[in-house]
């Protein structure tokens, strides 16, 4: 059975550090070092599931209008999207699943799932 192992997002040059923050202090991901043969090119970040977001700088990068990458996240992510200033907007979800949409610094779309409260 496949497991999910990471995504590689494209980001603008000069974008890196405002979407590590994003990833960091928003979704709750953390910094990792790239093997050495990687540092400079590409930027790592993992969840506490293991799961990983990797970052490389692509000077043509033009956000997708539909493609998204979708995770699962806390009650208080909404809280830590307006602490951000990052605008955010609902959808209808599911029964037992809410969700959210955000871009990130890059442009880049996010949905954001989580359990609704019984």
């Amino acid at each position: 059975m496949p497991r999910f192992h990471h995504a590689n997002l494209g980001v603008p040059p000069g974008v890196e550090d405002a979407e590590g923050a994003f990833l960091i202090n928003v979704l709750g991901y953390r910094k990792l070092d790239p093997p050495p043969e990687l540092v400079g090119i590409v930027r790592w970040f993992q969840a506490d599931d293991g799961s990983e977001i990797h970052l490389s700088v692509d000077p043509e990068h033009r956000p997708a209008a539909r493609a998204h990458t979708a995770i699962e996240v806390d009650d208080e992510i909404e809280a830590r999207l307006e602490a951000a200033g990052i605008a955010y907007r609902h959808s209808r979800g599911f029964a037992d699943v809410a969700v959210t949409f955000c871009t990130d610094p890059a442009g880049n779309l996010w949905e954001l799932r989580r359990r609704r409260s019984p």
